[in-house]
């Protein structure tokens, strides 16, 4: 557990956890997947003399939340918290493979998504854009006012899914789930994960005007200072831009379908995928022909049964 600031930690893991702690209390954020990891962080808390109180969901991918199940088994009393929207993936992860699948999910996604009961929990509170009291649990309207040590800022950041929060801690400490990706992972998988184009793009917009010191993302080996997130918003920004140019590009030259809009993003750009992997892709390829749909920049046509895409340039 990796002291950022005076009660701001973080835990290094395939998915990094938040601990904010005050009093003789603990919020956890985003404890990762189920397994050896949620038993060791309560170990380590109470081994520092912390008792914990809060589970704060960024988003509702597994990954993220997977270990709140063991958690609240643990600790009768923790308070499982999330976003009205990650409640209901939260409390039914059978949702993710189908969403992603587009129908029935097959025992190949549900498998790689690491589904099991062990996953299965309740949220115990709906969380929204204010300013959560630990003491009182309730959540407030922001007034912009500087934290008290017993409060979290909750941020709206809807875009990486629609559930999606961040978490501002009194130390100035900004926990933004999967908004951002890092540059060791973005280098590798710049066909970001996204489920609203728009929303994503005002996220990262709305990110650049609040005021923190420290960044800490859902997946990256280091902590991100204000400057150096400025370029990775950045990146993250350019890496839609650059799927959203791409498949513009294709639709001015002929009609196509998903499939091969698809297989030219992969092949063009040199994209690894196992099944899993491609049908995220996919996912995300129907969240940006959406957004170019509803921007009324390209237009579809049913051709001998085939629904085709198009640019109006055309």
């Amino acid at each position: 557990m990796e002291k950022i600031a005076k009660n701001t930690y973080f835990i290094k893991g395939g998915t990094n956890t938040g601990i904010y702690t005050y009093n003789n209390n603990a919020v956890i954020i985003d404890p990762g997947l189920a397994g050896a990891r949620p038993k060791r962080i309560l170990n380590k808390l109470e081994s520092m003399g912390f008792k914990a109180k809060y589970i704060l969901n960024t988003h509702e991918h597994d990954d993220h939340y997977g270990g709140c199940g063991q958690l609240k088994d643990k600790e009768k009393a923790i308070i499982n918290a999330s976003s009205e929207y990650a409640k209901l993936y939260i409390e039914n992860p059978i949702l993710f493979p189908t969403y992603i699948m587009g129908g029935n999910s097959s025992d190949i996604m549900i498998k790689s998504s690491k589904l099991t009961e062990k996953d299965i929990t309740k949220v115990d509170m709906i969380l929204s854009e204010g300013i959560l009291n630990l003491d009182t649990g309730k959540n407030l309207k922001d007034n912009g006012r500087k934290l008290n040590e017993n409060e979290i800022r909750v941020i709206d950041l809807k875009g990486h899914t629609e559930g999606s929060v961040g978490f501002i801690t009194p130390d100035n400490i900004f926990f933004v789930g999967d908004l951002l990706i890092g540059n060791e992972m973005i280098e590798k998988f710049d066909f970001l994960f996204t489920f609203d184009i728009e929303k994503y793009l005002d996220s990262l917009e709305k990110i650049e005007s609040i005021s923190y010191d420290k960044i800490v993302l859902g997946h990256s080996k280091k902590i991100i200072t204000k400057e150096e997130s400025k370029i990775l918003i950045e990146k993250n920004r350019m890496s839609i831009i650059k799927y959203i140019n791409q498949v513009k590009n294709m639709l001015t030259k002929e009609k196509l379908g998903y499939e091969k809009i698809l297989k030219n993003i992969i092949n063009e750009n040199k994209l690894k995928c196992n099944y899993k992997e491609y049908h995220f892709f996919k996912a995300s390829l129907v969240s940006l022909i959406t957004y170019l749909m509803d921007r009324k920049e390209i237009d579809y046509i049913i051709e001998s049964g085939e629904l085709l895409y198009f640019s109006k340039e055309i």
